[in-house]
């Protein structure tokens, strides 16, 4: 190589745990940018994280690059972040960098910034309806289910339905079955200056505590209960990081239906500062100009769901997470991160406080700030009473439906108290965390039910469409006359869906104003936002809703909550069950009566005196926590111990079990300090037509783990039993 040329070493989207070195006669290459390089037959975007003068491929089989684009898409301590959950994760480089950036970037052509679009049926397609297309034409099917569902769909929207979605759109549009009207990027809504509220005794002391570590890393937990205020908490830390100049400030929400209002509330309190926000629902063109103003350190706070923990800020000066226990912190596909995890590494990195504010943390971190032996590792804050001085913790009861005659799913006295709500002009919120009419078909001859042939499930009846659907594959088909193993023609759904409860409520309640609120009826950004005004306008009488609605909404004319069909979740194999169906219903209960008004919930369950509703009722999460901790160090599990889970998928189960068995046998002889277990099947035993087994490494030492992962991975990536397996390391799993 002459001294003209570089050497650029680049880190590609790709599965293999490497950089791939490139020539470039320019001279100004700098780490961070991203370029296009030829990879075998295609080209690809990957990002230069290395420049040298030599290379230990021969010259005349070095590659140059195509384009070297001036864009620095990460900095120092961005770079840090990444090569962190690469080797904690075991995640190669280049995948981990390239899933943390905007999809537009990884376009190899740059194309015109794409208009945004709102899509719906047709009156001609309503009419005519889904069972006027052919078998074949399933992506359509399920587009127009979509649309029937949600009536507006975005591109977002449309794209998690089907990758082939455009081509779709073309043959519905050319027979004259969609409508589509163009949408222009929004400004804030509402500017109207709010009102400060008082801090109470608990949040000032809270404020004053963290506000001594604004200048150093330092973790806290913030523990309040519904409705304490933990909110204003945060606007003001906000408040006081802004005054440096230049300052930003990352606020994480666990999920995209919490940015509306969130993001309502700051703009208020924000008028002279750049807010932006970063989830799914905006378009690749929204989120790329998001983006780009936190990366230029023009957008002073960001607020976004998990991915949000990688976005290069340069003037970050702290972090908040909302709702820190949330599952949906949690990766679970490609890089398999949690991001709260990654936002205390990036937190300390860049010497920051990070504030964790919750109900019901998760026992990990509760653990951290109130039980390690040596030394608590977070800070700890508490907030015991709520921020609206009338306000009150809702009062708790449990039906007991063993001894109540229920009426298509609803006891006598949560009717009566939805009927009691009507009259004062109250809302109510009925909870249950299944979408769709009802969960199963069922033959009243021969018991047979509608189940997925891809999947180790039943279908779930939506009887709108007349439809069975798999809700995870997507699978759907016509719902049958009769059944297809006896003919009997007696066929009825049976279980409880949000479809089938709001068609109950119609019947119970034909004067009352009700909204259905879950994945099928609010696949648009603007869905959301018309809920959270029409609630506040006080338009709606009754809300039916899943896990969307179950935390972090503020609804002040709600006084009655009632939970429907929990019990499922006591018989749950996953050690972690009771925690999330605890912290679950403690945050849909703290819906209820967040203002003037007194709140009540009423939870339906045949084990009344199951001792997690016991401490339910009481509001008590620390007991709760405690007997949980106990449980959990008997069995050494986590905050105790440290997991991985291997997770293997093939057409043909001997292939999974031999690839399983292997990797087992391979753990166990690099190490003595990590227990490996035999692999077993999961509940899902097939998914998407994938035969599926896993196995459990465990360890008392982090360390120990993550040595043998050094050694362990490789090893799986170079078995030739992998190659007829799908699989995936998961580093501290969630979820069993």
């Amino acid at each position: 190589m002459t001294e003209a040329f570089h050497i650029l070493k680049v880190a590609l989207d790709v599965p293999l745990d490497r950089v791939f070195d490139y020539s470039t006669d320019r001279m100004d290459a700098k780490i961070g940018q991203y370029v296009v390089v030829p990879f075998g037959p295609r080209k690809m975007v990957g990002v230069v994280v290395g420049i040298a003068n030599q290379s230990t491929i021969e010259a005349k089989k070095l590659k140059s690059i195509i384009r070297l684009d001036d864009e620095i898409i990460f900095d120092e301590a961005s770079f840090k972040l990444f090569q962190f959950c690469s080797q904690y994760y075991h995640y190669p480089l280049g995948q981990t960098i390239l899933s943390a950036v905007p999809s537009r970037l990884k376009q190899t052509d740059k194309k015109a910034m794409a208009k945004k679009y709102l899509y719906r049926l047709t009156p001609k397609a309503i009419q005519l309806g889904v069972d006027h297309l052919s078998l074949r034409q399933t992506i359509l099917k399920r587009i127009v289910m979509a649309l029937i569902d949600a009536t507006l769909l975005d591109e977002a929207s449309l794209r998690s339905i089907s990758p082939t979605w455009k081509k779709a759109m073309e043959t519905l549009d050319g027979m004259g079955w969609i409508e589509k009207e163009e949408v222009k990027l929004e400004d804030a809504r509402d500017l109207t200056k709010a009102t400060i509220p008082s801090l109470n005794e608990d949040q000032q002391a809270a404020f004053d505590a963290i506000l001594k570590t604004k200048d150093r890393f330092h973790p806290w937990l913030l523990f309040g209960i519904t409705g304490s205020g933990k909110t204003e908490v945060y606007i003001r830390l906000i408040e006081e990081s802004l005054k440096k100049e230049n300052a930003q400030v990352l606020v994480l929400v666990p999920e995209i239906n919490l940015t509306p209002q969130l993001e309502s509330r700051f703009r208020s309190r924000f008028q002279k500062f750049s807010l932006v926000t970063l989830h799914s629902h905006l378009t690749d063109n929204e989120r790329l100009t998001h983006w780009r103003l936190a990366k230029g350190g023009k957008a002073h706070i960001v607020i976004g769901t998990r991915l949000s923990v990688f976005t290069p800020m340069p003037h970050l000066s702290l972090i908040i997470i909302d709702e820190e226990h949330d599952a949906s912190f949690k990766q679970q596909e490609g890089l398999r991160y949690h991001a709260r995890d990654v936002a205390i590494f990036r937190a300390k990195s860049e010497n920051i406080p990070i504030v964790m504010g919750t109900a019901t943390p998760s026992l990990e971190t509760w653990f951290n700030a109130l039980h390690t032996k040596d030394v608590k590792k977070f800070g700890f804050l508490k907030l015991t009473s709520r921020a609206v001085e009338a306000s009150k913790l809702p009062n708790i009861q449990c039906i007991d439906i063993a001894k109540s005659n229920t009426i298509k799913g609803f006891s006598p006295y949560l009717i009566e108290a939805m009927r009691d709500r009507l009259t004062k002009q109250e809302q109510s919120l009925i909870f249950i965390n299944r979408r769709g009419f009802a969960p199963v078909l069922l033959c009243a001859s021969c018991q047979w039910t509608g189940r997925c042939h891809r999947c180790s499930s039943r279908l779930v009846v939506h009887l709108n469409q007349k439809r069975l659907r798999c809700h995870h594959c997507g699978h759907d088909e016509k719902m049958p006359l009769q059944c297809p193993s006896c003919g009997n023609t007696d066929l009825y759904p049976t279980g409880l869906g949000t479809q089938r409860i709001e068609e109950t409520l119609k019947e119970f309640f034909p004067e009352a104003r009700i909204l259905r609120v879950d994945r099928d009826s609010t696949r648009t950004k603007e869905a959301l936002n018309d809920l959270f005004l029409n609630m506040k306008n006080r338009k709606i009488d009754i809300l039916i809703g899943t896990q969307m609605l179950s935390k972090g909404h503020d609804f002040p004319q709600l006084s009655l909550v009632g939970v429907l069909d929990t019990d499922q979740a006591l018989y749950s194999p996953d050690f972690r069950a009771s925690e999330r169906l605890f912290s679950q219903l403690m945050q849909v209960s703290g819906r209820a009566g967040r203002s003037h008004i007194k709140g009540e919930v009423y939870i339906q369950t045949a084990f009344p005196n199951h001792p997690l509703f016991a401490a339910l009722k009481t509001h008590d999460y620390e007991h709760f926590a405690h007997e949980l901790l106990k449980e959990r160090e008997l069995a050494e599990l986590t905050p105790f111990a440290f997991l991985v889970l291997l997770k293997g998928e093939a057409h043909q189960l001997t292939h999974v079990m031999q690839f399983l068995n292997d990797a087992m046998e391979k753990a166990r002889s690099l190490s003595n300090q990590v227990t490996v277990y035999h692999p077993v099947r999961p509940i899902m035993e097939r998914l998407k037509g994938m035969e599926r087994a896993q196995l459990v490494l465990q360890a008392t030492s982090r360390g120990a783990l993550q040595k043998l992962l050094d050694d362990w991975v490789p090893y799986l990536r170079e078995n030739k039993l992998g190659q007829k397996v799908k699989w995936v390391v998961d580093v501290d799993p969630i979820e069993f």
